[in-house]
């Protein structure tokens, strides 16, 4: 009876062996059909990839082929000519231009006396006074009469610079002569009249520089190979003694073709270092405009300044 038992005992865990592995040998079944889902999944998706790559492939170099016979047609054949015949064509036509801008530049920067100068000048004529002559050369004022008064030709000058005819203080010399050194007495009594009863004359000078505009030049040029106006000459006109302000000057981009600010010259004389540094970091120029001011602004390309700072740091 003791054996039986036993027997019934191994058989069970026979049985629950055999259950166990069953079930174990199913779930590694199980596992291993995930795992070749995922492995033709993942090999789907390359597969999918590996087509759009050729298609794309495929497109792009029949994209390519089309633009190299495009290339090839005589519309592009002699196009590098074409760009370099446009090239000194824009050359030609931007020296061109700068010609004009220095024929403009002198035209503006040449003297020139406000119309209604001999009208400002008659109106404030002193009533004991009167011109013989006056002269307009350049910007000067020249004139020459005689008064009743000593004071006379200062009043005249007060009004003259009130009115904003002379630039600066001018010069008066004033000097007493005598009544037959001015004309004889029918000159001033015609009817009659063989006395001149005036003891007192007086003859004056003025001379004096006018009031006139000033201009500020700008021009900027590139320095390459060769030295070349970008954009010809700009002229901007100030009151004489006025300040004048240059802004954003440290780049600038003319053609497609971007510049950096490289050195300045102010009437032809280069600034120093420092100078130049604060105008860069304040991209801005300024000053006071008491004559014609001629500003040169040097600018080499990006590309080259790129090129140069590279080389240096190596």
């Amino acid at each position: 009876m003791a054996n039986n038992g036993n027997k019934k005992i191994i058989v069970k865990k026979d049985m629950n062996f055999f259950a166990e592995f069953t079930a174990s040998a199913a779930k590694a079944a199980r596992l291993l059909t995930y795992a070749v889902l995922f492995g033709i999944a993942v090999v789907g998706i390359i597969l999918v990839f590996i087509v759009i790559g050729i298609v794309r492939n495929t497109i792009i170099k029949g994209q390519i082929a089309s633009l190299e016979e495009q290339l090839a047609s005589e519309e592009y054949a002699n196009l590098e000519v074409q760009a370099s015949a446009l090239a000194e064509t824009l050359k030609t036509k931007n020296n061109y231009f700068y010609a004009l801008c220095q024929m403009r530049k002198t035209v503006d920067e040449t003297p020139a006396v406000s119309m209604d100068l001999p009208d400002v000048i008659a109106d404030d004529i002193p009533s004991d006074s009167y011109l013989v002559q006056y002269q307009i050369t350049g910007t000067q004022l020249a004139m020459e009469g005689y008064s009743f008064s000593y004071y006379s030709p200062v009043d005249m000058v007060y009004m003259l610079n009130e009115a904003g005819v002379f630039k600066v203080k001018p010069d008066i010399t004033t000097s007493r002569v005598s009544a037959t050194d001015v004309g004889s007495p029918d000159e001033f009594f015609p009817d009659n009249n063989t006395v001149n009863a005036i003891n007192n004359y007086y003859n004056f000078t003025i001379v004096g520089t006018l009031v006139s505009d000033v201009y500020v030049s700008i021009e900027r040029i590139a320095t390459t190979d060769t030295v070349e106006s970008i954009n010809g000459i700009e002229t901007i006109k100030y009151d004489a003694g006025s300040t004048y302000t240059i802004e954003d000057i440290a780049t600038y981009e003319a053609g497609g073709v971007a510049y950096n600010l490289q050195s300045i010259t102010i009437n032809g004389a280069a600034i120093d270092e420092e100078s130049f540094n604060n105008i860069l970091n304040a991209n801005a120029i300024s000053g006071v405009a008491n004559d014609n001011v001629d500003i040169a602004l040097y600018y080499t390309s990006a590309v080259e300044t790129e090129t140069d700072e590279t080389a240096e740091a190596q």
